[in-house]
């Protein structure tokens, strides 16, 4: 089965679907939804993605991570929450992330989620996505990014330091 996703313009203006392995080429620009999941000490989970992944294998980023297909942003993360950690949590938008450059790249959505003692406990990432994940500070994944950015995927670069530049503590939930 083919697995289509949300092509869009340069102002993310759906265009239609498209077969992922389209996007691989760079010749077009897609949607994805990720999120921020901080948990009750304000630290971030993080996935290290898996070495067969296409884009960006063994590095960290998001602790969930998706290509909208034929859905809404908020639909996507929703759907990617259960599939890569296993638990849904309560999220709100926070910004978005035009990743845009020569008419390919893709636009980021990035949501902060809240995650309860109880629902750390029941995460279970998806060996098929992540190698694994682990509960990083704030202040240390700020300094480990700069100090080491080719660890991390440039959408989480991106949206940590746009995170911290907005000032985190008003996001914190």
């Amino acid at each position: 089965m083919v697995e289509l996703v949300t092509e869009v313009d340069e102002n993310d203006n759906f265009i239609g679907l498209r077969p992922r392995e389209d996007f691989y080429t760079g010749k077009h620009i897609h949607r994805a939804s990720h999120l921020i999941l901080l948990d009750s000490r304000n630290r971030m989970l993080l996935q290290k993605r898996a070495l067969s992944k296409l884009w960006y294998p063994g590095r960290c980023t998001f602790s969930v991570s998706g290509t909208v297909n034929d859905e809404s942003y908020e639909d996507c993360l929703k759907r990617e929450m259960l599939e890569e950690i296993g638990i849904s949590v309560p999220f709100r938008e926070l910004f978005r992330l035009p990743c845009i450059l020569n008419g390919k790249g893709g636009f980021h959505m990035v949501y902060l989620g809240a995650c309860s003692d109880q629902n750390a406990s029941m995460i279970r990432h998806d060996p098929e996505e992540a190698s694994s994940v682990e509960w990083v500070g704030l202040e240390e994944l700020r300094y480990s990014i700069e100090e080491k950015p080719e660890n991390y995927a440039p959408a989480l670069r991106a949206a940590v330091r746009r995170f911290f530049e907005e000032g985190c503590l008003r996001y914190i939930i």
